[in-house]
Parts: C-alpha cells; structure tokens; sequence
C-alpha cells in the first residue's frame, strides 16, 4: 500500500542488493579513532557495531528518493560470532515493511551480514525515517524537553555495568566515517537532509552503548549477543554522551541469558539511546 507522499521505489519485499566488504585494518582503525579508542592487540575481537559497515554501504538503496530528514528510529542486532580482521562478509539486505508514524514514514530492513561459507555473523533489523512531504528546508523537531519520558529515563535498578563517556567532535565523525563527505560529517550535508547543524550518525551513538555491552559481556557478546534499542534524541557534534547500563537479572524467555539495560544520555539527562540486551555466558 503506499504511503501518502512517498517517492522513490522501497517496497516491502524489495531486496536491496548484496555487497562484499573487506574487515581490514583501516576499517576497524576508523572505529578506534572515531571513538578515541586505543587500538586493540591482536587478541580483541573486530567490535561488533563496525560490521554496520556492510549495512551503511548498502542503506541507501532501501531508501525513497526523496530521503528528507533521515534519522534512526530503531535498531536491533543479533551476533553469531566474532569477525575476524583480514576476513571478508557479505552483506544482503531487504525491505521487510513501510508504514507512516506521525509526520514521518518509516523504512524497516532487515540486513544479514555473512561469511564466506554463508553462515550468519550477524544479523541487523533497522527502522530508518523520513519526512515524505518535504523535500527542502529544515525539518521539525521536538524540543528534547517536550518529550514525554524522553529526557528523564527511568533506569531499572540493578548493578551498575562500565559506562563509556566521550564529547564527540566534527573531527571525530570524520574519522568515523572513514573522511566520507555525507550529513554526519559536512554541514552543507546535512542542511541539504533538512538539518541545522552536522547530525552525529546514530552508528556513532549505538557504538557507544556497544562498548559498554563489549566489556560487560566478553567473548559471549560477539557469540550470541542480542540488542534492542531505540534513539529518542539527536547528538550534534560537541555534546558530551554517556553511556552506561545495569544489569536485570535473567532473560524472561531464557533463563540461561542475562539481560541488561543500557542508556546513552548526555550531562543534562538528556537520553538519547535505551536499550535491552542480553547474552549467554
């Protein structure tokens, strides 16, 4: 059925296209950078949000013409196994659904990212949106203090797990996103997208939550890590993020699996990120 002001071609069903990609040294040194990381020894697994890589190349294609005001509403990832530096997966993705939400609409892909012998490594369900009845000038957005239960989460008690904190710079972003000019990186970009400032990419802001998840975890994260998260506020180069978690205790539908909550905010209480995630030891 389409949508009121639709263009472009997505459809549910549409698969996307496949696209190989290289795990290599730049792109996971970009990662580090990005994020003002050390880089690893050889013994740490490929971060699991850099296998957005194969994702991002192909995101375009899933969606409409006219992509106006582009920002993550969702994302969930499953993990199978840790990457391997040097190795090389495919990445396929499909439009799975279309559907509007207030002023905007909606693109929900679904994004396997496989190795050589076509096993899973892991597996991505995005919601991306749009403002279809607009195709220049800035973009409404809400006021982050007008939005109910946005600003103030309500953390679940529990133990804490490791936060990760970083004032995120235009340099960083561009690091990132491996000095590609697009609207988190180049505000020309962005002000084309309906935006005032450069957009921090949501990739940047999920990554941070990751980092916490990467070391709470361990090993089990990249085996069998699972993450729901939703993206409730826009980070704009110089905002300081937080992001930490707690931990719930065990899954409600498996017992073995831990689950976690995670958050990523900035120093005005400000969310920008919640998340649920769990992982089996």
């Amino acid at each position: 059925m389409p949508v009121p002001g639709w263009t472009g071609d997505p459809y549910p069903g549409k698969k996307v296209g496949a696209v190989d990609f290289s795990v290599d040294e730049k792109m996971v040194g970009d990662y580090y950078a990005g994020l003002q990381l050390p880089a690893p020894g050889d013994e740490r697994p490929v971060p699991s949000m850099a296998l957005s890589q194969g994702e991002n190349m192909l995101s375009q294609l899933g969606h409409p013409e006219n992509n106006h005001g582009n920002l993550w509403l969702r994302q969930a990832w499953d993990f199978f196994r840790p990457a391997a530096v040097g190795e090389t997966l495919q990445a396929t993705t499909t439009v799975l659904d279309i559907f509007p939400r207030r002023a905007r609409s909606i693109v929900l892909t679904e994004t396997d990212i496989t190795d050589a012998n076509g096993d899973l490594v892991a597996q991505s369900h995005h919601h991306q949106s749009f403002v279809p009845t607009q195709s220049e000038g800035m973009v409404p957005l809400t006021d982050p203090s007008q939005k109910a239960g946005a600003r103030i989460y309500e953390r679940p008690s529990g133990d804490p797990m490791p936060t990760f904190e970083r004032t995120i710079s235009l340099e960083m972003c561009g690091q990132f996103f491996h000095g590609d000019k697009n609207y988190h990186t180049d505000l020309q970009a962005s002000n084309a997208l309906g935006f005032e400032e450069v957009v921090v990419g949501g990739w940047m802001t999920i990554s941070a939550a990751s980092e916490v998840l990467q070391e709470h975890f361990g090993e089990a994260w990249f085996r069998n890590g699972r993450l729901a998260c939703k993206f409730t506020n826009i980070v704009w180069p110089g905002d300081t993020i937080r992001a930490g978690g707690v931990t719930t205790g065990p899954h409600s539908d498996d017992s073995s699996r831990e689950s976690v909550a995670v958050w990523v905010e900035k120093p005005d209480g400000t969310t920008v990120l919640t998340a649920t995630a769990s992982a089996r030891r």
